[in-house]
């Protein structure tokens, strides 16, 4: 095992060094990574001896909430170590006060692999009293573990945390609950409760893990904000531009108790996207500065800087997450590094990319149908550089599975062919149309073996095939490149609560709507809110969705499968599965329209008879049935 003391030999400096230093820039250019570098911006820190056991000594009657508030949270995996987050409450914090931690093999802390004092210098006001423990070179590659932190006598409750295994080992499965886009305003939690329970590996979350409204704006108009779910930010405004406000945003959102069980139990591997900072921001290169069209003065680059460089600093500040830096950049594009990658021994690679900090502007403004510029070729949503490594990544990848975590849904949703096409969302990659065929182009001549796309953002679930070009005629194909699967929100706004639907025009006539304009999608759900689990095997990938009531804020709220799908080995092949008995997935009976392997769409097929005894899909050893 890792000494869990190494850490301590340099922990006096790094401890006390901000996460970006200070950085020399004049004028608007690099205007963030100038404040960002002015700023005393929370570091991940490391572990020192304790110098005593009177950290580790605690009252196990006393109420961990009023210490830790937030309660605990892991992230940013790697084989031998995780992030271990926790806040503590303004009111409990002592200046001189250091923080313990304890990791152990088991819940009961009889056998312990590491622990230490995260230095009392390393917790202020100046950081939101905001600790994020790097335990890299701590522990053990594959293995889960239970931590907790110990503060003034008092323990927070108890956390689970899991570690990569070893780079090329060998993997039998590997089991990934993925989630995105969870307005507080616009419903409850009990996704969350019902994720503490699953038994999967980690959380991937997409993005949107908050929305920068505190007036309800981008709730639904048939239900308001839910009751319980009023925020009022620091400053008084209706979307979030001061420090304060975002750090007031995540302490509301980290203090849900629901949301609270599924981090601690889980180890999250974070991403963003818009609304951490503001809804369909992007970069504009000509001021360099982000643009924020929905906020007042969001083409004010003075102003605009500010907010962003708000948001980055509260994100980096509540979410356990393993970014790079260069502290000496004066360019906020070299100084943070949110793309990289994560290995799965051999079974998987997950390829994670930033899709808000490099992306241009929206194709043609506010217009739609009459917009002729989506195709550009100079428009980009990854920049030149993270979408050269994004290709080098994924098409020399060796592992049985290449994972994209994307934030927008690369496939289209348009009206009509040819001439008439007409894309209805350029915020995704509809907008950027000749990247998103280079992208796929590369990756089809490069013959990926299995190229899976997570992707969140849209608010509802589809799984489809992606190809190298959609702006098809009918009697035109073009030959698949891989698969998308998009996790639903967990509470965010979908078409069911932006419209009333008629009592004549049920779920299924929505999604055929869908499907029948766009064949290169098998499934489509959009009036259903909760979460997906993806499996990878070495014999199969297998994604469920899971629906989740939000109107119910405890653990009774109700969790029903809502679809499965599974992808053979080698295949880009989407086989719809169906759950029996309660628990185990066969294969569904095809319907009289279906989606084949190429992602055309066939008419007519006659549907086999229901048959005796039909086989259970084996899934591999890593299969979980619902308990």
């Amino acid at each position: 095992m890792p000494d869990r003391n190494n850490a301590a030999q340099h922990a006096a400096t790094s401890n006390r060094r901000g996460f970006l230093e200070r950085v020399s820039a004049t004028g608007i250019a690099g205007g963030i990574a100038v404040i960002l570098g002015e700023r005393s911006i929370a570091q991940r820190v490391t572990a020192q001896p304790a110098a005593n056991l009177d950290p580790f000594e605690f009252d196990p009657a006393t109420d961990p909430d009023g210490t830790f508030p937030q309660s605990v949270a892991s992230g940013g995996p790697t084989s031998t170590g995780v992030i271990l987050w926790t806040r503590i409450d303004p009111a409990a914090y002592e200046q001189s006060q250091p923080l313990a931690f304890e990791v152990a093999a088991d819940e009961a802390f009889e056998n312990v692999v590491s622990d230490g004092i995260v230095a009392a210098d390393s917790i202020s006001p100046e950081h939101d009293y905001t600790v994020n423990l790097d335990l890299d070179g701590e522990l053990e590659s594959n293995e889960r573990y239970y931590y907790r932190f110990l503060y003034d006598g008092v323990a927070s409750r108890t956390g689970r945390c899991r570690t990569l295994p070893g780079t090329g080992a060998n993997l039998e499965s590997l089991s990934l609950a993925v989630l995105t886009c969870q307005d507080y305003q616009n419903g409850y939690y009990g996704a969350y409760a019902h994720l503490a329970e699953e038994d999967v590996d980690f959380l991937v979350h997409m993005g949107d893990f908050i929305y920068e409204s505190a007036d309800g704006q981008y709730t639904s108009p048939t239900t308001d904000v839910y009751d319980g779910r009023d925020i009022e930010l620091p400053s008084g405004k209706p979307l979030a531009e001061t420090l304060e406000d975002f750090r007031h945003l995540y302490t509301v959102y980290r203090g849900d108790p629901l949301l609270q069980r599924g981090l601690e139990q889980h180890t999250l591997i974070a991403g963003w996207d818009d609304h951490e900072i503001g809804n369909n921001w992007w970069w504009d290169e000509q001021q360099d500065a982000p643009r924020l069209p929905e906020k007042d003065r969001g083409d004010d680059p003075t102003f605009t800087i500010d907010v962003a460089a708000n948001g980055i600093q509260a994100w980096i500040e509540y979410m356990p997450s393993r970014v790079e830096y260069d502290p000496d950049a004066t360019e906020l594009h070299e100084q943070l590094q949110l793309w990289r990658s994560i290995e799965f021994g051999d079974l998987a690679t997950l390829v994670r990319t930033d899709e808000r900090l490099y992306r241009d502007g929206p194709p043609c403004g506010e217009r739609r149908v009459t917009c002729d510029n989506e195709d550009a070729p100079d428009r980009t949503m990854l920049g030149e550089e993270q979408r050269e490594w994004f290709l080098e990544t994924v098409t020399t990848d060796d592992a049985r599975w290449t994972v994209w975590a994307n934030e927008v849904l690369t496939m289209p949703i348009t009206a009509g062919k040819g001439y008439w096409q007409t894309e209805f969302i350029h915020d995704s990659w509809d907008g950027f149309q000749a990247e998103r065929e280079t992208l796929m182009t590369t990756i089809a001549d490069a013959d990926v073996r299995n190229f899976v796309t997570l992707s969140g953002d849209l608010h509802c679930s589809i799984a489809g095939y992606q190809r190298t070009t959609y702006n098809e005629w009918w009697w035109v194909d073009s030959d698949p490149v891989g698969v998308e699967l998009m996790t639903p929100s967990i509470t965010s706004v979908n078409a069911a609560d932006v419209v009333d639907f008629p009592g004549d025009l049920d779920d299924d006539a929505v999604a055929d709507l869908v499907r029948s304009n766009n064949p290169h999608m098998e499934f489509v759900d959009w009036h259903s809110h909760g979460y997906a689990v993806v499996e990878f095997t070495q014999d199969d990938c297998t994604y469920t969705v899971y629906e989740v009531d939000k109107t119910v804020n405890s653990d009774a709220a109700t969790k029903q499968r809502n679809a499965a799908y599974r992808i053979p080995d080698g295949k880009i092949d989407l086989e719809e599965l169906e759950v029996r008995d309660g628990a185990n997935y066969v294969a569904a009976e095809p319907e009289a329209e279906t989606v084949s392997g190429n992602g055309t769409r066939e008419t007519d097929v006659e549907a086999e008879n229901e048959s005796e005894g039909v086989p259970t899909i084996p899934t591999g050893e890593g299969w979980r049935d619902e308990p």
